[in-house]
């Protein structure tokens, strides 16, 4: 069974990355989250959350136009 919210910390395990870069999403509002905590403080990610961020923010390759070259 899945945890519906998950802290920075476990997001970062789970994904690879730096705590501090799953924080510095939070706080740039780049990435859903909840406060479970007055003050905003104590921030937990919903089920899903790092999904949408990657779909919303992926960058899709342009394929390369056919150049010719010409030799001589």
């Amino acid at each position: 069974m899945t945890k519906p919210l998950e802290t920075p910390k476990e997001l970062a395990e789970r994904v690879g990355l730096p705590v501090t870069n799953i924080r510095y999403l939070i706080r740039e509002d780049m990435l859903d989250h909840i406060y479970t905590a007055p003050g905003r403080r104590n921030p937990k990610i919903p089920n899903g959350a790092w999904e949408k961020y990657v779909a919303q923010f992926t960058v899709k390759a342009e394929p390369k136009a056919a150049t010719s070259r010409r030799e001589g």
